[in-house]
């Protein structure tokens, strides 16, 4: 079915997201930590997002509407990762069975079958940006590099310098790391008299 063919989103409409929601939202959640916790950093799992975003060219696969090139504080994105074949029909959130949809084209589409929603040539376009998925998130994450230099390692990943900065330097961004973990060392000196009382003292 073709997206003129569905019509605006309507209460009935909002009502079936919500309960599509709430009915897989222990299964999202999970499935969500899957997929990002491997970047173990905001600004990293960031970068990843953005690349999924680029990789479908900004862009909502179905409508075309362009993320916005700016973002208001407290406004959402235009766009989100949608799961192509859905929950409801025994899809994952995962690397494979992602697509960039507007939030409009997000609610249109809810839990259909991709068949009903995309037209066959919309279909044969979208194959690839799926197929190459798992390279394009593949990620592993290196405590030793990371531990060595926190700043040469995310610059080496790809995020960018100005949120580099931030992540080290800036308490109040939300990706704040620190520039490296806090060492706390104690000392503890005993009087050479007091330790020997003790040494004398211990259960024989």
């Amino acid at each position: 079915m073709g997206f003129s063919q569905l019509g605006p989103l309507n209460a009935e409409g909002d009502a079936m997201s919500r309960k599509s929601l709430e009915k897989y939202s222990g299964q999202r959640n999970k499935e969500k930590r899957e997929l990002f916790g491997p970047y173990q950093l905001r600004v990293i799992e960031d970068l990843y997002k953005r690349r999924f975003f680029e990789h479908f060219g900004n862009r909502c696969f179905k409508c075309g509407m362009l993320e916005k090139a700016r973002q208001e504080i407290g406004a959402p994105p235009n766009l989100c990762m949608d799961h192509h074949l859905p929950m409801a029909l025994g899809g994952h959130l995962a690397p494979g069975n992602l697509v960039s949809l507007c939030r409009k084209c997000n609610g249109l589409k809810l839990d259909r079958d991709p068949a009903d929603f995309y037209t066959q040539e919309e279909l044969e376009r979208l194959q690839p940006l799926l197929d190459s998925q798992k390279r394009l998130f593949a990620f592993s994450f290196d405590w030793d590099q990371w531990t060595h230099d926190r700043e040469t390692y995310l610059l080496a990943v790809g995020v960018d310098q100005d949120v580099v900065h931030a992540a080290l330097h800036d308490e109040d961004f939300v990706g704040y790391v620190g520039k490296e973990e806090k060492q706390i060392g104690i000392t503890i000196t005993i009087d050479d008299a007091l330790l020997q009382q003790i040494l004398d003292n211990r259960p024989q």
